[in-house]
């Protein structure tokens, strides 16, 4: 049978072999849980990335379709002012023919 100081030395071997298993695993848990930090950072920059190209692409697709639209009116405006001006030719037309005609 060991003797007590036996017992206590097993005691504190013991204790010395938990301690250093305890900080072994903490700083195996310490390197698991930066890495999953850096992961996870990773990761979320990536999605912000994609999130601002999506934003960025449906801006554009946007922009594109107010261009078109304004495009659109612009060209319908200018037609109403040719065909408001082309009603105003023969009028004008018959002015101009009428003044040089009164100069002569």
């Amino acid at each position: 049978m060991p003797t007590i100081i036996e017992r206590i030395a097993a005691a504190e071997a013991d204790a010395e072999a938990l301690k250093r298993n305890a900080q072994e695993a903490a700083r195996s848990a310490e390197a698991a849980a930066e890495d999953e930090a850096a992961a996870a950072l990773k990761n979320a920059r990536e999605e912000a990335k994609a999130g601002l190209a999506l934003a960025a692409a449906m801006a554009e697709r946007e922009a594109g379709a107010e261009a078109e639209r304004l495009l659109e009116k612009s060209s319908l405006d200018a037609e109403a002012v040719i065909r408001e001006a082309g009603k105003n030719l023969s009028a004008a037309s018959d002015m101009i023919v009428d003044h040089i005609l009164n100069k002569l």
